[in-house]
């Protein structure tokens, strides 16, 4: 069944009201009519079984069953994902919503190869964010992942910092890392922080920088991993340790 999310203010009541790109979506591409159900989903992660009762610029429905969905994973991931060139950050994006990640953070570092201008990482976040939604419809997701604006470095080493001190178990994958895989990291984190660097990889001085921030240093393995790779192997083995894949 087709899924939507909805904001609290397109809740009054039983009646449930969509619009815009989701709207034109169910008249236009599916072309359902009254008396169809979909699946609208809160902010607070209700699921709402939604019977159509107007179908046009405006869709309106009523509620017919509401239920807490259980789809979301335990572990609070956050990906923080170099900028990659392409269409590999599209593809990060879709998978690692699809992994069950809460947050996609997209950063520049010292050897990214993408450089963008502010009105491009504009329209890329935006793009992004739909990216984000279409697949959070398909996989069933409640909670619709955040992709926040592209940051600078200096940027992800503060917000390293802070969820550090939330008591994130924070991870930066590096191909310099020899000893320390994820199999040697004894740890029960209910939250994890997850670091991949861009094409070009990190510099020494930024790894010095992550871990007195408070991030563990750690291998993916003896092969070098694409960058849009390596986060996706990242968040797979941390849902499958630590949250629910598997």
């Amino acid at each position: 069944m087709v899924r939507f999310f909805i904001e609290q203010d397109q809740r009054q009541g039983l009646e449930i009201t969509i619009r815009g790109s989701d709207a034109h979506h169910i008249t236009k591409v599916l072309r359902l009519g009254p008396g169809e159900l979909v699946e609208c989903v809160d902010p607070e992660g209700f699921l709402h079984l939604v019977r159509l009762e107007v179908v046009g610029r405006e869709v309106k429905g009523r509620v017919e069953e509401t239920r807490k969905g259980s789809q979301e994973s335990p572990l609070h991931l956050v990906l923080f994902q170099g900028l990659a060139k392409g269409e590999k950050m599209d593809l990060v994006v879709q998978k690692a919503v699809e992994l069950g990640a809460a947050e996609i953070v997209p950063f520049t570092s010292r050897y990214t190869v993408v450089q963008l201008e502010p009105k491009q990482a504009e329209n890329r976040l935006r793009r992004w964010e739909r990216i984000a939604r279409e697949a959070a419809k398909q996989c069933g997701r409640i909670r619709l992942p955040q992709v926040a604006p592209v940051h600078t470095f200096a940027q992800v080493v503060e917000r390293v910092r802070q969820n550090a001190s939330r008591g994130h178990l924070v991870l930066a994958a590096y191909e310099a890392e020899r000893e320390q895989g994820l199999a040697q990291i004894e740890a029960e984190p209910k939250a994890v922080s997850a670091i991949v660097g861009p094409e070009g990889g990190f510099s020494p001085e930024e790894i010095a920088a992550l871990q007195d921030a408070g991030a563990v240093v750690c291998t993916l393995g003896p092969r070098i991993l694409r960058t849009e790779t390596a986060g996706l192997v990242l968040l797979s083995i941390l849902g499958y340790r630590w949250g629910d894949l598997g």
